[in-house]
């Protein structure tokens, strides 16, 4: 599965951005999520699939993964936990295979997902976290040229390991970007697979794996320990003894 996460920075609209994506990348569900801090109408009932897995599996059902935007709302924590249950194996007889994550702040909100930063420039102070910036596998910058030509350069060099793309307009996505998504989205479906298999690997009796063990894994294969986590989700792996709640 695969899911990639937009993070807006400055007056830019992730659905506009999505329109042009969708027109190269079409087999995508875009999922549009509204958070509310306390929302109760209509809220969506979703837990953890070992204690309400019936309850899940209706929910799911419900959703019409054929349209080309679904919107949901609801607090964060029942957003996240939504969203996390798509990759539950055996939930629902519909399957996201890949998903589009707007309205949110994907870095925070889903770590495990590919991240893209949209960036409309000039946006007042969204270069002082250039930590959280290196965190991105990919950032597009919309604006002004000599506003795209400076910026491009001082993002380049505070995340030098970061592609940086200054594009024309958020509808649409120029060759060489869509090119680098291509690049990136088969990247990130080659560490699922190699997770799978390592997991696979270690496997002698019940679909479990210990906290330590997918650490060092994450170590091992140079991820982040949400994908492990994502992944053993998607794969039926059940994580024990965590005492940091990371997964």
């Amino acid at each position: 599965m695969l899911a990639v996460a937009l993070n807006c920075v400055g007056e830019i609209n992730g659905n506009d951005f999505g329109s042009g994506f969708l027109k190269h990348f079409d087999d995508f569900q875009v999922l549009k999520l509204n958070f509310y801090d306390d929302f109760t109408e209509k809220e969506l009932q979703v837990c953890q699939p070992e204690l309400e897995e019936a309850l899940l599996k209706d929910e799911l059902e419900r959703l019409d993964l054929y349209k080309p935007l679904l919107e949901l709302q609801g607090t964060k924590e029942k957003l996240q936990k939504t969203v996390r249950s798509m990759f539950f194996p055996g939930v629902g007889k519909k399957k996201y295979e890949k998903v589009l994550l707007t309205g949110c702040d994907g870095m925070s909100d889903f770590p495990w997902a590919v991240q893209i930063v949209l960036a409309q420039l000039p946006a007042s102070g969204w270069a002082r976290d250039p930590a959280s910036l290196r965190r991105a596998d990919i950032i597009v910058l919309y604006g002004p040229e000599e506003e795209k030509g400076r910026c491009a350069t001082r993002v380049k060099a505070l995340c030098p390991g970061v592609p940086v793309f200054a594009e024309m307009a958020a509808d649409d996505l120029s060759q060489d970007l869509k090119d680098r998504l291509e690049a990136l989205f088969s990247a990130y479906l080659e560490k699922r697979k190699e997770i799978k298999e390592k997991l696979a690997e270690r496997q002698t009796g019940p679909l479990m794996v210990d906290c330590e063990q997918a650490r060092g894994l994450a170590r091992t294969l140079g991820v982040n320990l949400f994908l492990v986590g994502s992944v053993c989700d998607e794969a039926g792996y059940r994580i024990t003894r965590c005492g940091l709640g990371c997964f």
